[in-house]
């Protein structure tokens, strides 16, 4: 698996792990290299803060680019579900 696959999986399951956004929207998370984009719709800015603290939080992890927008209706589940991770 390549080290960019590696680095994504291991960043999804910390924020599956976390229940501290059990309901979050939908978060998406691509790394390239040990830099880790994240994507998506949450519904507050503390979920934000949550998701961009857990990641930077992960081992390998260089930098965070936090791109996540706030939504109130945010539809929970985004990485969460199985998706096909790209390089």
């Amino acid at each position: 698996m390549p080290e960019g696959r590696k680095l994504t999986h291991v960043v999804e399951q910390a924020l599956a792990q976390d229940e501290r956004i059990a309901q979050v929207g939908s978060v998406h998370v691509k790394a390239v290299g040990p830099a880790i984009f994240i994507d998506g719709e949450v519904e507050t800015q503390e979920q934000r803060g949550i998701v961009e603290e857990i990641v930077k939080n992960v081992k390998g992890v260089g930098m965070v680019r936090n791109r996540l927008q706030i939504n109130p209706q945010a539809q929970a589940g985004g990485w969460r579900q199985p998706h096909r991770h790209e390089e």
